[in-house]
C-alpha cells in the first residue's frame, strides 16, 4: 500500500508515461487500420485503371486495323477502271437483282 501511495504522491511522471505509452499504442493501432484500408482501396483503383487501359488499347488496336483495311480497300478501288468497278459491284455478295 505504501508503494501505491508513494507512486501517486511523487510518481505522476510514471503514470503519465504509462498513459502516453497506452495512447501511442492505441493511436498506432487505429492509424494502421486506416492505412490498410487506404492501401486496399488504392490496389483496387490501380487494378481498375489497368483494366480500363487494356480495354482502351484493345479498342485502339481494332480501330487501327479497321482504318488500315479501309485504306487498302480505298486504294484498291482507286486503281479500278469504271467497267471493273461496275463488275465488282455486280459480283458483290451484297448485290441483289431488282
Amino acid at each position: 500500500m505504501n508503494t501505491l501511495v508513494n507512486l501517486f504522491a511523487g510518481g505522476w511522471n510514471y503514470i503519465l508515461a504509462g498513459l502516453a505509452v497506452v495512447a501511442a499504442i492505441l493511436a498506432s493501432y487505429f492509424s494502421g487500420k486506416k492505412v490498410a484500408k487506404t492501401e486496399t482501396q488504392a490496389k483496387g483503383d490501380v487494378a481498375e485503371a489497368e483494366r480500363v487501359q487494356r480495354q482502351a488499347e484493345a479498342k485502339s488496336d481494332v480501330e487501327s486495323h479497321n482504318i488500315q483495311t479501309a485504306k487498302e480497300v480505298q486504294q484498291s478501288n482507286a486503281t479500278l477502271s469504271d467497267d471493273a468497278a461496275r463488275d465488282r459491284l455486280r459480283n458483290s455478295k451484297y448485290h441483289t437483282d431488282d
